[in-house]
């Protein structure tokens, strides 16, 4: 199995481009989406313990949103919030109980936004909402990543190399342009899964480099099953996070979660130590990819009009708060890296304004110079880019199904609200960024306690939560 999927990636990477013929004036788009992917997790965030020189470097020439944020935690619906630059709360098939979330036909997702305006869209990679790339806006399939497809096999790899059993991606395949699946390339996540994803996009970029393009690249790293890329050698051994526990100190409303039980609690240090260099390994095979997409860029004669935007569908706690999984409020899962680099950005930025991955949606429409369709509620961060304003978003909320609601301000406070168990979490991140000190019962910050429940709770009402809003007990 392992030598023909080898096979196969050798043809895929054969496709390389050569020289351009001619030069579109439009900029292209590259989206490159890491799973799972921590904010801190990346050098150019802070990062130490993944060598991660491709995004550094990328991250220098371009400009970083430190604030970035997922808004709901969990791969799915976090997608199709950046597909439809919508909020999935309240909608039908909204996501805020973790079902599927269906889109609303009225308004065009962003590949068929770009589509229409004469850009060739191309999806590459894992596939996590309803429908397919083809419904979807998407003109071409490179290749899609998705569930079923593997007629019943187990996956073809069933451990990690730290000994945890494989319970996430079984039963997937790639498929191709008319859902034929392919399980010669592997059932569920093998080491090749991103490398094959990443050389479709590749020979896509070769074929495309006289057209303008919008290509979608999902990874699948750094999210479990924790597998060895290839070639990788082991790192040292990682530090464990400063909120690092051996498990919750209540139930957060996912403590029983797959992600949960992966590396069961009360986990050990050392437990969680091999997870992370799993986890670290994957992270700079996440920088590998996207040195291979930067390189076929500047192969085909288009990097320099191409536009490159990197982030992650969510983070990940990986020890953080007792917790291993990203359905959380915590700063480390529901934050992402954001970057962007190319055409009209600025390099070595750096940026604190607030955001949201629906927040592309518009953003891209800006810099390409397309109207914005109504009905998005994500904001264009263009006035951000340019100077012209700090922040589009004074304040940013959280959820997840109907046991966690979030909001934080500009200024750094933030208040986690647990409708299930009615308790609420309170903290000042300026002074505290790893959200150590609960500020929930100090009378000192009863008045921004207050101030951020009612914020929490107007956002709540207002978006049509099915969740219970704020409300003192009667």
């Amino acid at each position: 199995m392992l030598g023909r999927r080898a096979q196969l990636l050798a043809a895929l990477l054969a496709a390389a481009p050569g020289a351009p013929s001619a030069v579109p004036t439009a900029p292209n788009v590259v989206l490159i989406l890491a799973d799972d992917l921590r904010p801190d997790a990346p050098g150019f965030a802070g990062g130490r313990a993944a060598r991660t020189p491709v995004l550094d470097a990328l991250a220098r020439g371009g400009t970083v949103f430190t604030r970035a944020s997922c808004s709901y935690p969990i791969c799915h619906v976090s997608r199709s919030e950046l597909l439809s630059g919508q909020l999935a709360l309240g909608r039908p098939g909204q996501g805020a109980s973790g079902g599927p979330v269906a889109f609303d036909p009225n308004i065009p997702l962003l590949p068929a936004r770009l589509a229409e305006a004469g850009w060739h869209t191309v999806h590459s990679g894992k596939w996590h909402v309803a429908g397919t790339p083809a419904q979807r806006g998407f003109r071409e399939t490179a290749g899609m990543f998705s569930g079923g497809g593997g007629a019943g096999k187990p996956p073809s790899v069933e451990r990690t190399p730290s000994g945890r059993e494989v319970t996430g991606y079984r039963g997937w395949t790639f498929k191709d342009a008319t859902g034929r699946a392919e399980p010669e390339l592997g059932v569920g996540l093998t080491p090749e899964t991103d490398r094959i994803i990443t050389a479709r996009a590749v020979a896509a970029i070769g074929r495309l480099r006289d057209r303008p393009f919008f290509i979608q690249v999902n990874l699948t790293a750094p999210h479990d099953p924790l597998l060895e890329p290839p070639g990788s050698q082991r790192g040292p051994e990682p530090e464990l996070p400063a909120n690092f526990r051996p498990k919750p100190a209540f139930a957060t409303g996912n403590t029983e979660g797959r992600d949960e039980r992966i590396v069961p609690a009360p986990r050990t240090a050392a437990a969680v130590r091999a997870e992370r260099e799993l986890y670290f390994r994957l992270v700079e095979e996440v920088d590998r990819n996207v040195g291979e997409l930067l390189a076929a860029l500047t192969a085909a004669g288009v990097r320099e009009r191409t536009l490159v935007l990197f982030s992650s569908d969510n983070g990940l706690a990986l020890g953080s708060h007792g917790l291993m999984g990203k359905q959380n409020q915590y700063e480390h899962s529901f934050n992402v890296p954001l970057l962007l680099a190319g055409p009209g950005i600025p390099a070595n930025g750096r940026l604190a304004a607030q955001c949201y991955l629906r927040d592309l949606y518009p953003t891209l429409c800006d810099l390409l110079g397309l109207s914005i369709p109504s009905g998005l509620d994500g904001r264009s961060l263009a006035p951000v880019l340019r100077g012209e304003q700090p922040e589009v978003h004074e304040a940013v909320f959280g959820y997840f199904t109907e046991t966690q609601r979030m909001v934080r301000t500009a200024d750094g406070w933030k208040l986690i609200w647990y409708p299930a168990i009615h308790r609420t979490e309170l903290y000042h991140l300026a002074a505290d960024p790893d959200e150590l000190r609960d500020l929930a019962a100090d009378p000192a910050h009863g008045a921004q306690l207050a101030e951020l429940r009612a914020r929490l709770t107007t956002w709540q009402l207002s978006h049509r939560d099915p969740a219970t809003p704020f409300l003192p007990r009667p």
